[in-house]
């Protein structure tokens, strides 16, 4: 009997000492910007750097002390500027497109710091070029990226990173017009982001 109630004891402690040292879930807010461009083999297609933007909705899920899952989901717009040829004409490649972002991301935590890495998945659920036509069915539909970054966070408060986004996927069909589908043009982005974490503690 003393041994099954010092076992049951000891099972309590331990495992009320694993949950304080797991920070609780919290959810959050973000807004970015970003300078994104596409990249590939395309001769003809020479990109010029453009703004991008996006918002949403964060969460980090504790596995450990120091580590979360943090998913996010995030509207965000992405204008693609180009030339072609060298000509000074941006009408024919650029192409406004916007996303459901949904980063799947692992972050490490360091007094504050934290280092983020992983994948993030784009739905397209738009895109016009520069005369405003309705060009979706040019862009992927689903698009595949990586993410890499890092950041600052105060104690589930407020919160500053920066990341770059790159393409796994090509952002356009094989069969985009102007030749946008060929040469395996891939997104390239540097956000700076702001974010409010709500709940749990550290």
């Amino acid at each position: 009997m003393k041994k099954t109630l010092f076992s049951l004891v000891a099972l309590a402690l331990t495992a009320g000492a694993a949950q304080a040292q797991t920070p609780a879930s919290a959810i959050g807010i973000t807004a970015g910007y970003g300078r994104t461009s596409l990249v590939g083999s395309n001769g003809n297609y020479n990109s010029v750097g453009h703004s991008a933007y996006q918002a949403g909705l964060t969460a980090d899920v504790y596995v450990a002390e120091v580590l979360s899952f943090h998913p996010e989901v995030l509207y965000t717009l992405q204008y693609y500027d180009a030339t072609e040829n060298g000509k000074s004409d941006l009408a024919p490649l650029s192409r406004d497109i916007s996303y459901i972002n949904v980063p799947l991301l692992a972050r490490y935590h360091a007094d504050g710091l934290f280092f983020e890495a992983g994948p993030a998945v784009n739905f397209a659920i738009g895109s016009k070029d520069e005369a405003g036509a309705d060009v979706k069915s040019e862009a992927s539909p689903v698009v595949l990226d990586y993410i890499a970054g890092l950041g600052y966070q105060l104690n589930h408060g407020p919160s500053i990173g920066i990341r770059y986004e790159g393409g796994a996927t090509n952002t356009y069909k094989n069969a985009a017009g102007y030749g946008l589908g060929s040469g395996n043009l891939k997104n390239s982005t540097f956000w700076l982001n702001l974010g409010y974490s709500f709940g749990g503690s550290k």
